[in-house]
């Protein structure tokens, strides 16, 4: 008796917390922000796969960077969180009397890690070098006869076609090299004109970056504008062009750019390294290790559950179109993004999703990806059940969360939201995007995706008004 006294008040329960939300959500979509957009929202039950509430959610609209999650998830599906990628060192010939005939190769195995700022466990890029140095130092050699080589032929290195011209340059549209180095960025550092409105100077790079020359059109913004600098640089070319504004006040203001060549970056710093080891050789430069070639040494990267951690939470780019060709290579055989994107929509069907999604790169830079909201939400529900999911969960930020980047740390910091949401979010131009998991007041777990296109506001309005139908949501589910 009593749980059929139970059941009914929960049958009577669930259509009024329906009624409500669907309140809440007709009044976020009148909000002045909201003005002229479209705005595909659903909620599911991550563990039964029911939905709970959905708006225009088989709507196709542009992720942004919330389509790092299903690249992610299927990088974790195909190669595990255990995953590493390796570095090599190899030789033409084996060294011979202190010399080392032939040239030396730095073949790129597709690690992200590799001196990277933001992974943890990942290898430095100094201490690698300076024990294959000491490697090199061991085996008697003295010198190198020919150079050292950048070997990157392991996958398709440039920039999708879809990426927009503004953004090429920029270290969030870093080529994906299979050499990748330090995060395949530099820092150009300004010194600000006097008053708003005059050229800021060119004080220096870091690391240096020889035979680079630069456009300089760089402007003074006025003090506390943030870095509103761009770089324009075709890849592989010795020549970029500065442009937008640095704030004033700081003396020494960094921008962080796009390494135009990372494998021949890479060869020149090992050159660097062996010149400091007392190891003379004829230069850096870039090839293919020759079949059959002597391994020297090697270096692992962290394993993937990291790389997806730093991925997800501080949204980077760069690790996610280099995990798309890691999976092109593991289901098909080439490092290319085609087969990246061919493994991703695999793995969308695998789940049930293969309608809901329109692949165009791995970390969602691109416009022409697209996403429905409702087929977003079924597949985090999906991925719930996996037995990878602590790896998946974990690389997505939470409110007040100290390793994550951009306004997503902000949104709902100091409210119950802070241990209940796992959200990941996107932006570009007139585009935002949330997806993730809230666990509830009464305990469930929902997963949840929302894509807004072309709305009117401010980003942070929009924030503001997922904040608040999320807390809703936690208290009335």
């Amino acid at each position: 008796m009593k749980t059929a006294i139970l059941l009914s008040l929960l049958s009577l329960a669930l259509p009024a917390r329906a009624a409500s939300l669907s309140s809440s959500v007709k009044k976020a979509a009148a909000a002045p922000a909201m003005s002229g957009a479209s705005w595909g929202f659903a909620v599911t039950d991550a563990a039964t796969g029911k939905e709970i509430f959905s708006r225009d959610a088989d709507l196709s609209l542009v992720p942004a960077s919330t389509m790092k999650l299903p690249v992610t998830a299927a990088a974790l599906e195909y190669l595990g969180p255990e995953r590493r990628f390796v570095t090599r060192l190899a030789a033409s010939e084996k060294p011979a009397d202190g010399v080392l005939r032939g040239d030396l190769y730095v073949v790129g195995g597709g690690d992200p890690s590799l001196g990277s700022e933001l992974i943890r466990n990942a290898p430095a890029t100094a201490a690698v070098y300076s024990a294959w140095a000491g490697e090199l130092q061991a085996a008697g050699v003295k010198s190198v006869g020919g150079r050292v080589l950048g070997d990157e032929s392991l996958f398709e290195s440039f920039q999708p076609g879809s990426w927009s011209w503004e953004d090429i340059g920029n270290y969030y549209a870093a080529r994906p090299s299979a050499l990748t180095v330090n995060d395949n960025l530099y820092r150009i550092y300004f010194k600000p004109g006097a008053a708003p409105g005059e050229k800021a100077e060119v004080v220096r790079t870091d690391p240096p970056m020889p035979g680079l020359s630069f456009e300089n059109l760089m402007l003074t913004g006025p003090e506390g504008s943030g870095d509103n600098g761009y770089v324009f640089a075709f890849p592989g070319e010795d020549s970029a062009s500065l442009r937008g504004t640095i704030p004033m006040g700081p003396v020494d203001f960094p921008i962080k750019a796009a390494l135009p060549d990372p494998a021949l970056f890479a060869a020149r710093a090992f050159a660097e390294a062996l010149s400091a080891a007392g190891i003379k050789s004829g230069g850096a430069g870039k090839g293919k290790v020759p079949p059959g070639a002597y391994e020297i040494a090697a270096s692992s990267s962290a394993p993937l559950s990291e790389i997806v951690r730093a991925l997800n939470k501080r949204s980077f780019n760069l690790y996610a179109e280099l995990l798309l060709r890691h999976m092109g290579l593991e289901k098909y055989g080439a490092g290319a993004p085609e087969e990246g994107r061919k493994a991703v929509a695999d793995f969308l069907a695998a789940e049930g999703v293969a309608g809901g999604f329109s692949v165009a790169d791995g970390c969602g830079l691109s416009r022409v990806n697209l996403a429905k909201a409702g087929a977003f939400a079924r597949l985090l529900a999906a991925v719930y059940k996996k037995p990878w999911f602590p790896a998946f969960y974990d690389s997505l930020p939470f409110p007040g969360d100290p390793d994550a980047f951009g306004h997503i740390k902000r949104m709902g910091a100091g409210t119950p939201l802070e241990k209940a949401l796992r959200v990941k979010s996107g932006s570009l131009r007139n585009v935002r995007g949330y997806a993730g998991y809230l666990k509830t007041k009464r305990g469930r777990t929902l997963a949840f995706c929302s894509v807004v296109n072309n709305y009117a506001g401010p980003g942070s309005a929009l924030d503001g008004l997922h904040r608040d139908l999320l807390l809703e949501i936690y208290g009335k589910y």
